[in-house]
């Protein structure tokens, strides 16, 4: 072993600084134990588990010796555990999962693996079933009985979940005499069981273990039912599949909502939702926002009268004020935020996004083939377009009828507008609107009716190439409901999550029903679907069905939604 020593002068101060040789720096090999273990969790609430490993090194002079604390501990999987201490794995207890354990000393490193599983029962403390013993396996099992077995109604077959939700209610029809119900969701390394005496389960808590479990992998639900006054018999209901992406699609979903009558504010993460604008009850809606989430654009007055209004998103000032009476029916930001296209009654008007001036001319009319006219419109992602609903019978600030998706291409240098080009045509009996540029601005996400957009029970959603061609119904994320397909949801209004990930992500407004919450539908709420882009062929439905936005109040009417990028909180 070498010392060295060294002479350090410092602000006059003459001494002899050691310098200690790095103990593993002849280490050439790592040996650690045990190379492969697992660890079974039975039990939630329980302290978590830990799993003790042994690092020998191997030096290049042959020697041998523990260096367990020496060296730096790792996982690629933090969900299911990590290490707090040098050589000790501890659990999270918050999922299940395959973890590899890296021993490391700068280059030289050994690996090691551990798999987590969760096996455990939890029974509803707030409502339990009448006797948690009616499962016993040794009970005969009588599968989709019409009258006794139960039913799934939320989350539906086939969703795909983000991660970041804070919980979900899920939903059941309990069959007939019926007083106790199992719950088990299933992935290969997850076994959870809920017992509950209730119609609705709510996740809580667990939401963390179900969405970082396996995370990717297909989860199976079951449902079983049972009745302390005949408990002789298990009555099976169908399961469901779903699926949690590794995905947290974040920033804020700006929506309308009927318990006050203005914009809230809510997110994926959230288990509630504030009124952001405005202070008082003036009604605003059919708002907009900037791109990068600064600036929102709204109608002042509610339905008939609305009036532009825009604010800044972090401190709530006004911009333009509603008191200079520019129209207002629908909005769109170039992506700098610089300007703002606004559509009433059919007629599109380009303005200054601060200002509110007109843009090219004393009104700011943008000029459109003679007996045509647009709204909804919607700028892409690269500024060169602005899709719109294109229509040759006039339509209102509430409703479009006999509309087409078409583009007008944008100039920047004489910001002007040339076209339009249609992407999808109407027909006789369909009318398309609503279009809505996805994040990387390749597709086009729409609504399809066949009556006025107004109130449209038959509206749907689809999704075209930004330049047009083929069209795909979005079916799972417009229809799929429980365990079937619903034919009249009213599902309307898409927005996009600004960023993908694996996923894309599309929120929408939809009258179906929610589970036992809502049983018969027909209040318009806020839902999200996954949508897969990455492999997306057209003709080819890359949708999930969707899921209920938790932060919503379910006992109004909530529609409208903007999905946006994160800005400052507001002051």
């Amino acid at each position: 072993m070498i010392r060295i020593a060294l002479l350090a002068t410092l602000a006059g101060c003459t001494g002899i600084i050691q310098l200690e040789p790095d103990p593993l720096g002849d280490l050439v090999r790592v040996e650690v134990t045990p190379k492969a273990t697992e660890v079974v969790i039975r039990d939630l609430s329980q302290p978590p588990a830990e799993v003790a490993y042994r690092a020998i090194g191997v030096f290049s002079d042959g020697a041998r010796r523990e260096i367990t604390q020496q060296l730096i501990w790792a996982v690629d999987n933090p969900a299911p555990g990590g290490f707090l201490d040098p050589g000790v794995f501890t659990t999270t207890n918050q999922a299940a999962g395959f973890v590899e354990v890296i021993a490391k000393a700068d280059d030289v490193w050994a690996t090691s693996e551990i798999t987590v599983r969760i096996d455990a029962t939890i029974i509803d403390g707030a409502f339990p079933p009448s006797d948690p013993n009616l499962f016993d396996d040794a009970k005969p099992v009588v599968n989709d009985d019409p009258v006794r077995s139960p039913q799934i109604l939320y989350p539906s077959d086939l969703t795909v979940f983000p991660q970041g939700l804070p919980s979900t209610v899920v939903q059941l029809a309990g069959g007939s005499a019926n007083d106790a119900f199992q719950l088990a969701f299933d992935t290969e390394l997850l076994h959870l069981v809920v017992l509950t005496g209730a119609d609705r389960w709510e996740t809580g808590p667990v939401q963390n273990v179900l969405a970082q479990s396996n995370t990717g992998d297909q989860m199976t639900m079951s449902i079983a039912a049972a009745a302390a006054a005949d408990p002789g018999t298990i009555y099976q209901g169908a399961s469901i599949g779903m699926r949690f992406s590794k995905d947290s699609p974040d920033g804020p979903l700006y929506f309308w909502s009927a318990a006050t009558n203005g914009v809230m504010r809510g997110a994926i993460g959230a288990s509630s939702a504030g009124k952001l604008y405005p202070g008082d009850t003036t009604c605003v809606g059919c708002h907009t926002v900037a791109r990068d989430g600064t600036q929102m654009a709204m109608g002042w007055g509610g339905e008939g009268v609305a009036a532009l209004q825009t604010i800044d998103l972090q401190t709530l000032t006004t911009t333009i004020s509603a008191t200079k009476l520019y129209e207002m029916g629908w909005a769109t930001y170039s992506p700098d935020g610089s300007l703002l296209l606004i559509a009433s009654n059919g007629n599109l008007t380009l303005r200054d996004a601060i200002t509110g001036l007109p843009i090219n001319g004393p009104t700011g009319k943008v000029a459109l083939p003679v007996g045509h006219f647009a709204t909804h419109p919607e700028w892409s992602p690269d500024g060169s377009y602005v899709a719109v609903a294109y229509t040759s019978v006039q339509p209102t600030n509430l409703s479009v009828k006999s509309a087409s998706i078409a583009r007008l291409a944008f100039d920047g240098m004489t910001r002007t507008f040339s076209g339009p080009e249609i992407l999808v045509a109407a027909t006789a009996v369909d009318n398309y609107y609503f279009p809505k540029y996805s994040p990387d601005g390749k597709y086009l996400a729409y609504v399809h009716a066949t009556e006025p957009s107004y109130g449209a029970s038959s509206a749907e959603l689809g999704l075209v190439a930004y330049d047009g061609g083929m069209t795909t119904s979005l079916a799972n994320a417009s229809h799929l409901v429980a365990s079937a397909g619903l034919g009249a949801t009213a599902t309307t209004m898409p927005t996009w999550a600004p960023f993908q990930g694996e996923l894309a992500w599309l929120g929408f407004a939809s009258a179906r029903p929610y589970g036992v919450v809502l049983p018969g539908g027909g209040r318009n709420q806020i839902w999200v679907s996954a949508v897969d882009l990455g492999d997306f062929q057209a003709g080819l439905d890359p949708s999930a069905a969707g899921f209920w936005l938790p932060c919503q109040d379910p006992t109004v009417v909530n529609n409208t939604p903007i999905w946006a990028p994160s800005a400052l909180t507001p002051q």
